[in-house]
């Protein structure tokens, strides 16, 4: 039983690395990278980045936790700065093929505001999967992002 989760655990630090770079970096501040993406992804021409290696990517009015393993994802809680964690938020069917989290609306303004965010994701098996992420430096950049991509 503890090969195949070291396995698993191997391949999310593997996914993690790739879901970091996805194309040239334009602008840095604090924490964070706006880098422009390559031809031919979807989304729009540009995304936010953390300097650290993370899962998480930032684009107008989504925040997206990507590289999970798909058809997995029991259930998400996510917290900003010191305030309290969501309720548990159970993901979309078209989540869960994806293998990534989107947080959009009300909460993507307040995480884009804020100094902390950090997610904490269940898989079927309720492994916990944790992102602790520094936000200083988002909302500059965040407020370029239009200017800068069009």
């Amino acid at each position: 039983m503890k090969l195949p989760i070291f396995v698993c655990l191997a391949c999310l630090a593997a996914n993690v690395a790739t879901a970091q770079a996805p194309g040239a970096v334009l602008s840095s501040e604090g924490n964070w990278d706006l880098r422009k993406l390559d031809a031919g992804h979807d989304g729009g021409t540009c995304v936010l980045t953390p300097k650290t290696p993370s899962r998480v990517q930032v684009t107008r009015g989504r925040i997206t936790v990507t590289g999970l393993p798909r058809n997995s994802i029991f259930n998400y809680q996510y917290r900003i700065d010191d305030g309290p964690a969501s309720t548990p938020i159970f993901p979309s069917e078209g989540m869960q093929t994806e293998g990534a989290i989107r947080i959009e609306g009300d909460a993507a303004r307040d995480i884009v505001k804020g100094r902390r965010l950090r997610i904490r994701i269940l898989d079927r098996w309720h492994e916990a999967i944790s992102e602790d992420i520094d936000l200083s430096g988002l909302g500059t950049l965040y407020e370029r992002l239009d200017e800068t991509c069009r």
